[in-house]
Formats: C-alpha cells, structure tokens, sequence
C-alpha cells in the first residue's frame, strides 16, 4: 500500500515536472522567433469589417501585394534587430508616402 502511494507520488511529480519543462520551453521558443502562422494572403484580408493587416504600420497606403511582400520579407528574417530595422525602414517609408498624399 505505501509502495503504491509512494510510486503514485513519484509519477505525480514526474508529470508536473515535465509539463513545466514543456512550458518553459515553449514560452522561450516563442519569446524567440515571431513567425506567421497563416499564409500572408490570408493575413492581408478582412474578417467582417475589420482589416486583418491593420497590425501593419501604414497599412492603407499599401497594396494587397505590398502588405504580403511585406509580410514575407519580415517573416524571412531571421533575427529580432533585422526586424526592427526592416520595421523603421518601412515607417519612414510609410511616412514619406502619407505626406505624399497629404495623409
């Protein structure tokens, strides 16, 4: 009997441990990369009314092919300062064009 409780224990603790671990893991993982989950056409269309690509800076001074074309040079990118500078790039770019069109 104390055998049994003892091993039920020890499997209790077995399990904790290890979703913990997986947790850890996963969250690092994440905090990491930041990847697209769905292809970017599907990112660039409206679910009802409102814009899936609104999370793009300067999104309505954009084609559709522009906001994927975007949407993929950032995915392919493989670190978080490439990123960033690809993002303020864009900003400036964005920012250029809206005083273009008196925006």
């Amino acid at each position: 009997m104390l055998k049994n409780k003892l091993f039920m224990s020890f499997l209790a603790s077995l399990f904790m441990v290890s979703l913990s671990f997986n947790s850890i893991a996963q969250s690092e993982s994440e905090q990491q990369e930041e990847s697209f989950k769905a292809p970017p056409q599907e990112l660039t269309g409206r679910i009802g009314d409102v814009p899936v690509y609104s999370h793009i800076y300067g999104a309505d001074f954009m084609t559709e092919q522009e906001r994927c074309n975007y949407l993929l040079k950032l995915d392919g990118m493989k670190t978080k300062e490439e990123r960033d500078a690809f993002r303020k790039k864009h900003h400036e770019y964005i920012d250029m064009r809206r005083k273009e069109k008196g925006g």
